[in-house]
């Protein structure tokens, strides 16, 4: 009997290495898109992505993206992968060289291999007003044979209905509609070589994972926190590695936050902590002379696009924060507009004053607040979660005498939390004007940062009446068709169908269409 138990546990171990194995060995495969081949600097870069894991199996949640030329990376983001799919726009910085530019996507699993896997496209970049002698570019007149036939016209507002061919042969992916195009060279035969600091990743499969390392030359710390700053609460906590990073599983966290990151040692004294960026820091060997088929005319006109782009996307730009969100799906039990009472000092004074529900009391010496319980004593028995913008306060000195002017709401709940690992009795939310921690000092374990989490999923959103150059962008091609409305701006546009036919080569397809009134 003794030895058919060991036999079993043999087995079952062998079967642990064999199933730990192959989950290391996991491959997949990425796709990459852009809406044009060629940008003026200013204009958004709208990106796609098509993730495909072996078997169908559900992996990677999170792709990140570069783009960068041979000196280094000048642009980076992350997006979302949802049904192996995600999206994401970049705008292109405005002190960019005139030349081509190498972007690249991949995942963390993807890191585990080498940089062959990733998904690479050569992304040419003209910067109207810096083009020097250092720029590599060449710019040609048009040809004569380059502009291809007119094969429809359409009024302004008419519907306009793209066919998608959907068979063995070819994948159509994403579907934009362009003005003012400048043809390039084909760079497609060009790969260049990659130089990166990858040394394998962590698969990502539930949500994106921040990285934190101690800071030289300081204290170990032994207890971390990743905090959202905001109306709401997110509360994450580090998970120490064997290496003595942090990591914390964000979840849906996305867009550009204001982030508060705690580290402390063992003996509670501050441990500073630093962010450390996700990305494999990619950069190519070489690329090859950016050529430009353009006037002087065509230049300019997509210049004036670009510029209008760009204010645009400065109005896009939306605040973006986590506080948004309902906060912890629940009613407080009292809630205090202070705009609408008499302006106090202090905390202090305005808890004295007229809020209801609130108690202090010292515990060892060391002053504690209480929410209103339904027990015996009125109040609960364990101090209640003391927040400030949705960051966890600890010394209460420091909210009290905290100046109750900046503030805009304060938020009293009396039931059970669970925040990370921590339980408390209630919970007493400070808000600021600003939502951002106005005028209170951190301890010298905190930090506070933006950190960009992954965008997930962007409404792809172009106006009627425009210069700009993409005038419609479908990142998610399904079905047997798309539709989309003509633009109001008269003129010739291409229609650019990208895809994978089935040998797993990219391709792109275009055709013109004249738009009247």
């Amino acid at each position: 009997m003794m030895k058919k138990k060991h036999t079993i546990l043999l087995l079952l171990l062998l079967l642990s290495s064999v199933v730990g194995t192959t989950a290391q060995n996991i491959r997949e495969s990425i796709e990459l898109y852009t809406d044009k081949n060629c940008y003026i600097v200013g204009e958004r870069l709208h990106i796609s992505v098509v993730v495909t894991p072996e078997e169908n199996a559900s992996f990677s949640k999170i792709a990140y993206v570069e783009l960068t030329d041979t000196a280094g990376t000048v642009a980076q983001t992350m997006l979302w992968i949802a049904k192996g799919k995600g999206w994401a726009e970049m705008n292109i910085p405005a002190d960019l060289h005139s030349g081509n530019y190498l972007l690249v996507a991949y995942t963390r699993a993807m890191e585990n291999g080498s940089a062959e896997d990733f998904a690479q496209k050569i992304v040419s970049i003209v910067n109207p007003q810096h083009i020097g002698r250092t720029d590599n570019i060449l710019f040609l007149p048009p040809e004569e044979n380059m502009n291809a036939p007119v094969e429809k016209e359409y009024k302004v507002g008419q519907e306009i209905m793209v066919s998608l061919p959907k068979d063995s042969v070819q994948h159509i992916r994403v579907v934009s509609l362009v003005r003012n195009n400048l043809p390039t060279a084909d760079y497609t035969s060009f790969h260049p070589s990659l130089q990166s600091g990858t040394n394998g990743g962590i698969c990502e499969k539930e949500g994106h994972i921040a990285e934190a390392h101690s800071a030289k030359n300081i204290l170990q710390a032994t207890e971390s926190r990743l905090v959202m700053v905001g109306k709401g609460t997110y509360v994450y906590d580090g998970k120490k590695q064997e290496d003595g990073s942090w990591h914390y599983y964000t979840g849906r966290i996305h867009d550009s936050q204001p982030t508060l990151l705690n580290g402390y040692d063992s003996e509670g004294q501050p441990a500073p902590l630093e962010l450390h960026s996700p990305y494999a820091d990619l950069h190519p060997t070489s690329l090859p002379d950016l050529q430009v088929w353009c006037t002087k005319e065509e230049l300019q006109a997509r210049a004036k696009g670009a510029r209008q782009e760009e204010t645009l996307s400065h109005w896009l730009k939306t605040d973006t924060l986590a506080h948004q969100m309902e906060f912890l799906s629940s009613t407080p039990e009292y809630a205090y507009d202070l705009d609408e009472y008499r302006k106090f000092s202090t905390v202090k004074e305005v808890l004295v004053e007229f809020v209801k529900g609130v108690k202090k009391k010292k515990v060892h010496g060391v002053n504690r607040l209480f929410t209103r319980f339904e027990n015996e004593n009125g109040y609960s028995d364990w101090p209640a979660l003391v927040l400030l913008d949705g960051m966890p306060v600890h010394d209460m000195d420091d909210i009290l005498e905290y100046d109750a002017r900046l503030l805009k709401y304060i938020e009293i709940y009396n039931q059970v939390f669970t925040f990370g690992s921590s339980v408390c009795q209630g919970v007493i939310s400070f808000v600021s004007h600003q939502g951002r921690l106005s005028n209170y000092k951190l301890d010298e374990g905190s930090k506070l940062v933006m950190y960009d989490f992954p965008q997930d999923h962007p409404q792809c959103f172009m106006p009627k009446s425009s210069e700009l150059s993409t005038v419609f962008w479908n990142p998610c091609a399904e079905g047997t068709h798309v539709k989309f409305s003509a633009p109001s701006a008269l003129g010739c546009y291409q229609i650019l169908l990208q895809g994978i036919d089935r040998k797993g080569h990219y391709f792109l397809s275009s055709s013109q269409i004249r738009i009247t009134e």
